[in-house]
């Protein structure tokens, strides 16, 4: 977890871990330790949500499967970039 002004490669680093993860999890590859089965019944799902978390705050992303589908990898860990070093919301 990382606060917005943490290094830019810190964060960088920290969007590209979730771009993989949501990358990998749309290819069916187990990214979690899942005994109930919650990331395999998301796929099935048209969108998912899940929270990016920082040291300044909680970032909750609703996303669909097909955008995910559709970006690279590096598209997706920009768009999360863009996300964690915009201010926060009051």
């Amino acid at each position: 977890m990382t606060p917005k002004t943490s290094p830019l490669r810190e964060l960088k680093a920290q969007a590209c871990r979730i771009a993989q993860s949501l990358k990998a999890a749309d290819r069916g590859e187990q990214i979690a330790y899942d005994p109930g089965g919650k990331i395999v019944a998301a796929r099935g799902r048209e969108d998912i949500k899940f929270a990016i978390a920082m040291d300044d705050r909680l970032i909750s992303v609703d996303m669909p499967w097909t955008t995910i589908r559709n970006y690279s990898e590096i598209g997706l860990a920009e768009y999360f970039l863009k996300l964690m070093r915009q201010r926060a919301p009051r």
